[in-house]
């Protein structure tokens, strides 16, 4: 149970952006209903590594993104499936899909049509590009077209993509907040509610600080192996005797405290390392000292030291190590006993 068990969502978006969304609102007690289409679904049901078990009608892939859902197998295009959807639509309270524009007409779904035959409903669409919604837009396709794998990787060496589809990840939030924006504005009294979420807007809303370095400063962001353009040492990373540590130093008073454990308090006050802009300046020959001090050090016994001093830095973990406690909160199983990571990552309390 959660602040939106009231609240029926039906859910006809595929892959992950949508059904990602689906699963939020799921954790915070909607009843959502997932439609797919038979007999194979949701394409990532057949998304599977080399390893998963070739008759189960599920994968890993498809576990990350579908949680407590109830699953309805349906033929939209069919007279019997028209006539579920429309009873369907009129007993829900939320439409998330992601079908292409020329989809829309065979399944009666065009925005207008289906505002006047149910005004209430809270209606959310992901498309891919903005200007081209009719075009298939896979998350790879859009982190190189919003400017993301540009920035990844080192500059000896091409583009690469990131290791998460984070562009639907990004999407899935932007539709959980324009679910959240219907449902306050139907509240206040307005209907017909139909929000468009793209992936390309959503990963260009996220560039952030890269995008007003480029906006405000004309400064084009190179690969660099994940330094910060603005901050120093940001992103970095130590080698250990054991492992890697990576630092996040912000401010003077965090870099004295970095030196001091490192055995190194002469940097804090080298001229070429005195403020944040300086040690940009200077990042190669600062990285350098800082590893060569570093590289006795245990992974572990570094940052808590560093924590100690409180000069921020986190080891870097393999996902076996991230999810080797067995109860870790960040994780759930659904009824089939499968676990995924949460799609809901606060905690509530009412101080009432």
């Amino acid at each position: 149970m959660g602040p939106l068990e009231s609240v029926r969502v039906l859910e006809l978006a595929s892959v992950l952006a949508g059904p990602l969304a689906g699963t939020a609102l799921a954790e915070r007690g909607a009843n959502v209903t997932k439609v797919e289409h038979p007999p194979h679904g949701d394409v990532t049901r057949s998304w599977k590594m080399k390893n998963e078990d070739v008759e189960n009608p599920s994968s890993a892939y498809y576990e990350s993104a579908n949680g407590t859902k109830k699953v309805v197998w349906q033929d939209l295009a069919s007279t019997s499936g028209q006539t579920w959807m429309d009873e369907a639509l009129a007993s829900h309270d939320v439409l998330i899909e992601n079908f292409k524009w020329s989809d829309l007409t065979k399944f009666n779904l065009l925005p207008e049509d289906v505002a006047t035959r149910h005004p209430h409903l809270i209606r959310v669409r992901l498309v891919g590009f903005n200007e081209s919604p009719e075009r298939l837009a896979y998350d790879v396709v859009v982190q190189a077209e919003t400017g993301f794998m540009s920035m990844n990787g080192f500059n000896d060496r091409p583009p690469i993509r990131m290791p998460v589809a984070l562009m639907d990840v990004l999407a899935s939030h932007q539709i959980r907040m324009a679910v959240m924006e219907g449902l306050l504005a139907r509240e206040h009294g307005k209907n017909g509610f139909f929000a468009e979420v793209s992936l390309e807007g959503s990963g260009i809303t996220a560039l952030v600080n890269q995008a007003t370095n480029q906006l405000v400063n004309g400064q084009t962001p190179e690969r660099n192996g994940g330094q910060h353009p603005n901050i120093a040492p940001y992103g970095e990373v130590l080698e250990c005797a054991d492992g890697h540590v990576v630092l996040a130093i912000g401010n003077d008073r965090q870099f004295e405290g970095l030196c001091h454990v490192l055995g190194v308090p002469n940097l804090a006050t080298d001229e070429r390392y005195q403020s944040n802009q300086l040690r940009v300046m200077n990042r190669e020959a600062l990285i350098l000292k800082l590893n060569q001090a570093a590289r006795d050090w245990h992974k572990i016994m570094l940052e808590r030291a560093l924590r100690d001093a409180g000069a921020p830095a986190g080891v870097v973990r393999s996902l076996d190590e991230v999810f080797e406690k067995k109860d870790h909160k960040w994780t759930i199983q659904n009824s089939s006993g499968a676990s995924r990571p949460r799609a809901v990552a606060y905690h509530v309390d009412y101080f009432d």
